[in-house]
C-alpha cells in the first residue's frame, strides 16, 4: 500500500507540472464551456437555466474521457519509452497496481477538474445542482473515470510508438465527441449516426453522469448504460493488462 500512495503522490506532481496538461484539463473546459454558451447563444438565451444544466454535465464528462483516454495513453508511452516502466519493473509493483496508481492519478485530476468547472458554471452561468444530486452522480463519475483510464491503457498497451498511441487515442475522442450527446443533442444527428453513437462508451458515461445532475436519477436507460459502461470496462481493462508492456518494442 505504500507504494501505492509513493507512486500516486509522483504521478500526481508530475501531472500538474506539465503547462500542457494544465491548460487541457483546467484551463481548456472553462474555455469551452464559454465557447458552447457563445456558440449557442440565442438558444442559451431562450432557456438559459435548461441550456446551461444540460451542457454543464456533457463538458465534465468530455473533460473527463480526455484526461483518462489522451491523457492516460500520453503518460503511459512517455514513460514507457523514457525507460520509467523498466525502471518500475524491477521493484515489486505489480501490473495492477500500476493500473490502480493510473486511475488514482485520474480520479484526483477529474475531481479538481470537475470542481473548478462546476463553480465557474455556478459563478458565470448560475448553474445549480442540490447537494444529493452531487452525492449521487460522484459514483458514477468515478466509473466515467475509471473506463477512461482502461480506454486509454489498452491504447498504450496495443501501440509500439507514443506518436500512433496519440494519434489513436485522439481519434477515438474526436469520434465521440459530437456522436454521442455530450455537447451535441442527438436528435440533431442522422439517424444511423445516432443510433451507432448510442453504443459508444462516452454516450454511457455521458448520460450517466447528466441524468443524476439534471434529475436526480439514473435516467430512462441506466441498466442499459450501466451495462454498456462495465462491459467495455472489463473488456479493455483484461486487454490492457494481457497486452501490456514495460518495454517498448525494439
Amino acid at each position: 500500500m505504500r507504494r501505492f500512495f509513493i507512486l500516486t503522490r509522483a504521478l500526481v506532481l508530475t501531472t500538474l507540472r506539465e503547462p500542457a496538461v494544465l491548460f487541457w484539463n483546467l484551463a481548456f473546459p472553462v474555455l469551452l464551456l464559454v465557447l458552447y454558451v457563445l456558440i449557442f447563444g440565442e438558444q442559451a438565451r431562450a432557456g438559459r437555466a435548461g441550456f446551461v444544466q444540460w451542457i454543464v454535465p456533457g463538458v465534465v464528462t468530455l473533460n473527463i474521457l480526455s484526461f483518462g483516454l489522451i491523457g492516460s495513453t500520453s503518460l503511459t508511452m512517455q514513460m514507457r519509452e523514457a525507460g520509467v516502466l523498466r525502471r518500475v519493473r524491477a521493484t515489486p509493483v505489480s501490473i495492477s497496481t500500476l493500473f490502480a496508481v493510473f486511475v488514482a492519478t485520474n480520479v484526483l485530476v477529474c475531481i479538481a477538474q470537475t470542481a473548478l468547472v462546476l463553480a465557474f458554471a455556478a459563478l458565470a452561468f448560475g448553474w445549480r445542482a442540490e447537494l444529493d444530486r452531487l452525492v449521487l452522480s460522484l459514483p458514477l463519475m468515478l466509473l466515467a473515470i475509471t473506463l477512461s483510464v482502461a480506454l486509454g491503457q489498452l491504447v498504450s498497451s496495443l501501440s509500439p510508438r507514443f506518436a500512433l498511441a496519440l494519434a489513436i487515442a485522439q481519434v477515438l475522442f474526436f469520434l465521440q465527441l459530437f456522436t454521442t450527446g455530450l455537447v451535441m443533442p442527438m436528435d440533431l444527428l442522422p439517424a444511423w449516426l445516432g443510433e451507432v453513437g448510442r453504443w459508444l462508451p462516452a454516450y454511457a458515461i455521458g448520460d450517466l453522469v447528466r441524468w443524476p445532475l439534471l434529475e436526480g436519477s439514473l435516467g430512462a436507460e441506466a441498466a442499459r448504460n450501466l451495462g454498456l459502461a462495465f462491459a467495455y470496462l472489463l473488456a479493455s481493462g483484461a486487454l490492457a493488462v494481457r497486452f501490456f508492456r514495460w518495454e517498448s518494442r525494439g
